[in-house]
């Protein structure tokens, strides 16, 4: 059925299959080892001769038989192709746009934003390339300069990213990087708020880097002396009129950035004077809340005036083609052009500034409480307003706990108590 040749130094095996001869090179020039493959080749000629074997498609018949029946063809593998973590980010904040607040998702941008500085190139590099221990020292470093709470945050934006990269038919499976990420817990209360002359004379002190000393102005409470001084500056410096409404309606209102985004003139009532505030500030529920803020005179004067010089949308702050509501990151430029080149910006290369949004927030309901006014209607024009949130502000105000202390007096003329029986 098969007969070697020696050809030169090589054993050759002659065959017959399917009426055709083959002339195959055994590669070998050992008689012994040349026996043994011609012995194969008669045992597998047989077995494709009784249908034990088929030649598979695309297969030399000759090569097959050589190989005793175990040549294959070659199966292609497919390139897998990984996108980059620096685009998997961008298209993952695309998509939250309009599934979660505008004050949660710029967040999730700046969480987002410092995994990618740490990264470096790595983020623009195949995502898989980015390890559990990347993530790992990432959160660590982080550690060192903020507090645990913040780190704790900066956590579960990770772990809502990349969970949302598990679910992604464009991403081939990849060793997940946040299984067991560490957790960071802390005992300690959340800072008080402060004054411009207590924050600067901590600052002053020494020993604060960059990133710690801009956390200090998170901290700011501004009193009405000192935010109509602000005011007067933004009025000045803006390039753009809504620049000052964007400081002016939470200086009057105490309105979080994503509620002033929201707000439409049919929330705006000048005739009975209250604006009504819609909050999504709970990420996990799209039903939005609302609440009635009075409307500060002076604030209805801004409205009227602005009103007269953009009659035609239905936003309050829009932009001035579409009539559209403008996007975080334009209403954050827009607030904070006027105070660049003033002392509200903090000094350093880095795009910071002693206060935010937030900053006029803390102080709207910190100055209400020294006025006087029961804590009740500041919790409903705030909103949400806890009883750590209250501890945070009214530390500010003395005065006003002693002149209440001084209502009453438990000691008699002799400097005796009395307790009548």
């Amino acid at each position: 059925m098969a007969n070697l040749v020696k050809k030169g130094n090589t054993f050759v095996v002659r065959f017959r299959f399917g009426g055709k001869e083959y002339k195959k090179s055994l590669k070998t020039s050992c008689q012994k080892d040349a026996a043994a493959a011609q012995r194969i080749v008669e045992v597998t000629i047989h077995r494709l001769l009784t249908g034990q074997l088929a030649v598979p498609v695309g297969i030399d018949a000759g090569d097959f038989i050589v190989s005793g029946g175990t040549l294959q063809p070659e199966v292609e593998v497919p390139v897998v192709i990984f996108p980059t973590t620096r685009a998997l980010i961008e298209s993952y904040l695309e998509g939250k746009r309009k599934t979660i607040s505008e004050t949660y998702l710029a967040s999730q941008k700046t969480h987002l934003g410092h995994l990618k500085r740490f990264l470096g190139e790595k983020a623009d590099l195949p995502c898989n390339h980015v390890t559990q221990q990347h993530l790992e020292q990432y959160l660590f470093g982080r550690r060192e300069i903020r507090d645990p709470e913040t780190v704790t945050r900066e956590r579960v934006t990770l772990l809502q990213f990349y969970k949302w990269v598990g679910t992604r038919q464009d991403v081939p499976q990849f060793p997940s990087p946040i299984v067991a990420l560490p957790t960071f817990k802390s005992s300690k209360d959340r800072d008080r708020f402060r004054t411009v002359a207590e924050i600067e004379a901590i600052i002053e002190r020494g020993g604060l880097n960059d990133e710690q000393a801009a956390d200090a102005w998170e901290c700011l409470y501004l009193s009405p002396t000192e935010i109509g001084g602000l005011l007067e500056v933004v009025r000045q410096n803006a390039r753009d009129p809504m620049s000052f409404l964007l400081h002016a309606i939470p200086a009057y209102t105490g309105m979080r950035r994503g509620e002033i985004m929201r707000l439409q003139w049919l929330d705006v009532d000048l005739d009975r004077d209250y604006i009504t505030a819609r909050s999504r500030k709970q990420s996990r529920n799209r039903t939005e809340t609302k609440r009635q803020i009075d409307l500060h005179a002076e604030l209805k004067q801004h409205l009227q005036e602005w009103r007269r010089q953009r009659p035609k949308g239905q936003w309050v702050i829009s932009d001035s083609k579409s009539l559209e509501p403008l996007s975080p990151d334009d209403a954050n430029r827009l607030f904070r052009q006027p105070m660049r080149g003033t002392s509200w910006r903090l000094s350093g290369s880095r795009n910071w500034f002693k206060i935010g949004f937030h900053t006029y927030r803390h102080s709207f309901a910190s100055n209400l409480a020294c006025l006087g006014v029961d804590q009740r209607i500041i919790d409903k024009w705030m909103g949400h307003t806890t009883e750590e949130i209250r501890e945070r502000y009214q530390h500010l105000f003395p005065e006003t706990k002693k002149s209440a202390m001084e209502f009453f007096s438990l000691a008699t003329a002799s400097g005796t108590l009395v307790v009548e029986a």
